[in-house]
């Protein structure tokens, strides 16, 4: 990277904005409000990154856009817009490998013809000419390129064999050029022949799907094109201030405006272009959705869908008379509890035998065939499998489902038009005849016996109306975690959770506020009582099984979770980008439908009555892994990062390589929480004191053989008898000064290693800052207790001789067995830069707090700003107040970065030199290793386990801790090899 600090130099006057403090790692438990403060204040100052790189970039700086948008791209790193915007300046500045790597991860996750391009040309740069013919050709063929791509096609065609180019857009122009007349054929129809390009389309191809351009018998480059995918539809419509309104565009031709269709059911309004204006941005890189609203006034009080040209819903169409109702009235509090506070007694009637399976089917014919096999494999001939083709657009599906209902393997309902998953669902429903039924989606794959279980479950109480399995993907029933995504586990693995779940011992009835409609089993009594689902309010899904569990509720019926039964849940193929807005919207009518609703799913949610049925599961996962490893180690560890995380990954993976199974023990608000590193479990949370004896067991079931302590910070106090009660003994492994410094780092009042006072030194010291461990203890007891664990250990591992010393002054006799956490092969140190005329670059690496040094870095940048020094600082990684040090004009701060990217960051910065400033003696260092990992001579204070490695390594030099600042800059500015 070239000199581009005008930035810095501009920004001195910055308001300084303080945000929370740089995650020490000592090892507190870190609480949900923690996170989220964190991540706001993170996310903000991403943002401020974001502005400010491409505000540079327009301005035509592209050194500071390229400093600014890679701290965004590092701070932002799912955000597309940011990653999008980083990976155009890497292509400006030639970094062609970090530029192909930033637009083939736009390409993974979004519908963007711009980031193809970027990557081929990235791809071509690169010497991979073969794989960037290939991505432009994937552009030609699935979008509708902008102009400023055709002068790369005459880069790319010469590499590709074929005679010619083509492409086309919405308009119906077949683009491109070829010397040679051409043929055009649409699904196999020759439309035209001996034609020359451009070539407009006759009116047939809006309902084709694929397009062909060939020149003597040569398929052009960009040929075959998918139709399909360029006129692939992303639009929402809701109702809103006495108003239609929504937003509609394609993805894969942005640029073209599109037209929507209101059908009234009497009268058909076209919205032209005109009528179109640019909507707002979506959370995606140059989205160009068109707005457009209408006053509802002008409307009939009938139902009304939203179309565009082909024909194609918007997602929330249809919108009927009861939705306009709902998402129109005011929004008013309500004081109406929340429902089952007095349970009706529902109406039981007698029901045919028999069980009816209902799916609707849209897309995705290899899913929808997995699905029906999985029914059809289920035992029972009273079983009835219905499938609704809500007028798929895929050729293949409806083929599919004919072949499945030409042999009478289904029952197949066919819609003529596309009505939503609801409607779909209905027609089914109607069909039930008094059964039970089993609403399926088609993503949804059920395991052997699935509908037997499900079944069973519906006769264990008359009162049960809907059952519902266990999922990856099913909300409050997810497996492994309810908080966050998991991902679809392949068959085998979801077989192996299924039988885990049928294996466990039966337990009671558990109420649900809601089933989940992804797998439920209705009863046919219950379905004959509350009525179908709600078609005028949820046409497109997602809440209409919600609204029928209320509505059953209400009547008396239970909902009720299948504890038994896993199902495998690809989930959301039908619905696209536009899947969170009409959740947002049903959800808000559902709630207007049943007050209280919310409130119900909070309490479900905060009470969590499926977490012993989680754990349950991962205790029996945990166990059966044991079964196949050769032993057991456990790690005692804190929650917070930092380079304790680091050691701890790090001796996880040797030993999972050696076949050892490594459980992670970490402190939770709860009291402790056991990962099963290899097999992904992490619902194993034991509520301390009250399950402690069940914590023990567990353990012991386990075989332990070994335990390492890492931080019993955040841990309840119980933990430090844990080695006991298993009968086993401790190996520790040391990463600070806790044992005997209540303020972890031996950092002072002065903000400074503190020289390790007398014991009354000591606790003046803590009177004046207090204490980071979770203990009332004076100091002289906190060494005592500390001698008295130390010394009952099996082993004590020091990284460093500084370290081993420490622990030997202060614990005189103790055995501590020296253990390097790294084996010290490094890459050769670059040479200097010549000095003259050059401005003097310094890397910091790393989280900088305030024992880290942070005030050194603030005083030596002030000091270069005061005296106009040639120096600079390029924090790689980022500080308690980035603001403060880059206000100076002599400090760039990247952002957080991955241990995996350390090396190349700070080798972009080109840095003459590496600085670790920290005022405490660091037991190991690994920002120390990443400067010499890059290359770089490091310079530290003479102190602790840093001045150490760099004395005996010779890659560096160190200074006394009290060198005034001027002094320092001095040395840093004139050292040399």
């Amino acid at each position: 990277m070239n000199d581009g600090w005008a930035h810095a130099r501009e920004g001195r006057h910055l308001p300084t904005r303080r945000p929370p403090p740089v995650r020490s790692g000592f090892g507190h438990v870190i609480t949900d409000k923690d996170r989220a403060d964190w991540q706001r204040w993170h996310d903000a100052r991403a943002q401020e990154a974001y502005r400010r790189g491409t505000d540079a970039v327009q301005a035509g700086d592209q050194n500071t856009g390229l400093y600014w948008l890679g701290r965004a791209a590092r701070m932002a790193r799912h955000d597309p817009n940011v990653i999008f915007a980083f990976g155009m300046a890497l292509l400006s500045a030639g970094r062609w490998a970090a530029a192909h790597d930033a637009m083939l991860w736009i390409t993974e996750r979004f519908i963007m013809r711009k980031a193809l391009v970027g990557q081929a040309i990235a791809l071509s740069h690169l010497g991979r000419m073969a794989e960037a013919v290939s991505v432009f050709e994937r552009m030609l063929s699935n979008y509708a390129p902008a102009p400023e791509a055709f002068p790369w096609v005459q880069r790319f065609l010469p590499h590709s064999g074929r005679p010619g180019w083509c492409a086309t857009s919405n308009d119906g122009i077949v683009m491109g050029q070829c010397p040679n007349p051409v043929m055009i054929w649409l699904d196999g129809e020759c439309v035209a022949q001996d034609v020359a390009l451009p070539f407009t389309l006759p009116e047939s191809w809006m309902h084709a799907s694929q397009l062909t351009v060939s020149s003597q018998g040569q398929v052009l480059y960009g040929a075959p094109i998918a139709l399909g995918a360029i006129r692939t539809l992303q639009g929402f419509a809701t109702v809103a201030h006495h108003r239609l309104e929504g937003w509609i565009w394609y993805p894969a031709d942005p640029d073209f405006t599109p037209q929507v269709v209101i059908d009234t059911g009497t009268e058909r309004i076209d919205l032209t272009a005109s009528e179109l204006e640019q909507g707002a941005k979506l959370e995606k890189p140059l989205a160009r959705p068109r707005h457009f609203d209408i006053p509802l006034a002008s409307l009939p009080l009938r139902e009304i869908r939203i179309l565009d040209r082909y024909g194609q819903p918007l997602t929330g169409s249809p919108i009927g008379p009861a939705v306009i109702s709902l998402l129109d009235r005011k929004e008013e509090p309500t004081t109406r509890p929340a429902r089952n506070t007095q349970r009706k007694k529902p109406r039981v009637a007698a029901r045919p035998t028999g069980c009816l399976v209902i799916i609707p089917a849209y897309r995705d014919v290899v899913l929808t065939r997995a699905c029906i096999d999985a029914v059809l494999a289920q035992q029972g001939d009273d079983i009835e499998c219905l499938v609704v083709d809500d007028a798929s657009p895929e050729p293949e599906l409806s083929l599919c489902l004919d072949e499945f209902a030409a042999r009478g393997a289904i029952t197949l309902i066919r819609h003529g038009q596309n009505r939503g998953f609801t409607v779909s669902a209905n027609a089914g429903l109607a069909h039930a005849a008094g059964r039970d039924v089993i609403l399926l989606n088609s993503d949804a794959l059920l395991p052997v016996g699935g509908i037997s279980r499900l079944r069973a479950w519906l006769d264990r109480d008359a009162a049960i109306g809907t059952v519902t399995p266990f999922s990856n993907d099913a909300t409050i029933l997810s497996y492994p975690s309810v908080t966050k995504a998991n991902p679809t586990p392949d068959p085998k693995t979801g077989q192996g959770f299924d039988q885990i779940f049928a294996s466990l011992p039966q337990t009671g009835l558990i109420d649900l506020p809601t089933g989940h409609g992804f797998c439920m089993a209705i009863r046919g009594d219950c379905l004959a009582q509350t009525g179908l689902l709600n078609v005028e309010i949820f046409a497109q899904g997602y809440g209409e099984e919600n609204d029928f569990c209320c509505r059953a509720a209400e009547l008396g019926w239970r909902n009720i979770a299948a504890t038994d039964l896993f199902v495998r849940h690809v989930g959301s193929v039908s619905f696209g980008r536009t899947r969170t807005l009409l959740l947002d919207r049903n959800l808000r009518m559902l709630n207007k439908l049943h007050p209280g609703y919310d409130s119900l799913v909070r309490q479900f949610v905060d009470a969590d009555p499926l977490a012993p049925v989680r754990r349950n599961v991962g205790l029996v996962r945990m166990l059966a892994r044991r079964r196949s490893m050769k032993q057991c180690l456990m790690m005692v560890s804190h929650d917070s990062g930092g380079g304790v995380e680091r050691v701890v990954q790090q001796r996880r993976d040797e030993a999972e390589k050696e076949g050892t199974q490594v459980l992670i023990l970490r402190p939770h608000l709860k009291g402790c929480r056991i990962e099963d590193c290899g097999g992904d479990v992490t619902n194993l949370v034991f509520s301390l004191p009250y399950e402690w004896s069940d914590l023990v067991t567990v353990l012991r079931r386990m075989q332990i053989g070994r335990i390492e302590w890492h931080h019993l910070l955040g841990h309840a106090p119980g933990m430090k008898t844990l080695a006991s009660a298993l009968d086993l003994q401790w190996d520790i492994v040391l990463h600070d000064y806790v044992w005997f410094c209540p303020r972890i780092c031996l950092v002072g009042p002065n903000h400074h290693y503190c020289g390790e006072p007398s014991l009354a030194g000591c606790e003046s010291c803590v009177a004046q800052q207090g204490t980071l461990i979770d203990s009332d203890l004076s100091v002289s007891e906190l060494v005592g207790r500390s001698n008295d664990m130390l010394r009952a250990a099996r082993a004590v591992f020091a990284s460093s001789h500084d370290l081993q010393r420490r622990m030997r002054r202060h614990f005189p006799g103790l055995d501590v067995t020296l253990e390097p956490l790294e084996t010290g092969h490094y890459p050769p140190l670059k040479p200097a830069r010549p000095r003259d005329g050059h401005r003097r670059r310094i890397c910091v690496p790393g989280a900088i707090g305030r024992e880290k040094g942070f005030e050194i870095v603030l005083q030596l940048a002030q000091d270069a700003a005061n005296r106009n020094l040639p120096l600079d600082y390029v924090v790689a990684g980022y500080t308690i107040d980035d603001d403060r040090l880059m206000a100076t004009g002599h400090v760039m701060i990247t952002g957080e970065y991955r241990e995996d990217e350390a090396t190349r960051l700070i080798e972009s910065f080109e840095c003459d030199l590496g600085l670790i400033p920290s005022v405490w003696p660091e037991t190991w260092c690994f920002a120390l290793s990443n400067l010499w990992n890059a290359g770089l001579r490091a310079v530290s204070f003479d102190l602790g386990a840093q001045s150490e490695r760099i004395q005996k390594s010779g890659r560096g030099a160190v200074v006394p801790l009290g060198m005034p600042v001027p002094l320092l800059s001095n040395f840093l500015l004139h050292l040399s090899h």
